[in-house]
């Protein structure tokens, strides 16, 4: 299977969050993608652009807080990246 660079760095970025201990969980076609070659698929799939997550805090932080905390981990981690938001968090109130 084919990972791009891109795809490397997003596993960096993933790897760097995760251990900042920021309380997010990893979803989507990264993830997939790493258990498929964990499992020793080797066929292509398809590139992916972006790292899909779900915040899993009894509170959501404003968008500023989430941003200063994951610009924390890339610093920690020494990933020359600056982390912004194009998009607010979506929330679903289920009462």
């Amino acid at each position: 299977m084919n990972i791009s660079n891109e795809e490397k760095l997003m596993y960096k970025v993933m790897k760097a969050i995760y251990d900042s201990g920021i309380p997010v969980s990893f979803k989507g076609s990264l993830v997939l993608k790493a258990f498929l070659l964990e499992s020793g698929y080797t066929k292509d799939t398809r590139h992916t652009v972006d790292i899909d997550a779900n915040w899993n805090g009894k509170t959501t932080p404003t968008m500023e807080q989430i941003t200063e905390s994951l610009q924390k981990a890339l610093d920690k981690a020494k990933i020359n990246l600056a982390v912004t938001y194009f998009r607010t968090i979506g929330l679903l109130d289920l009462n």
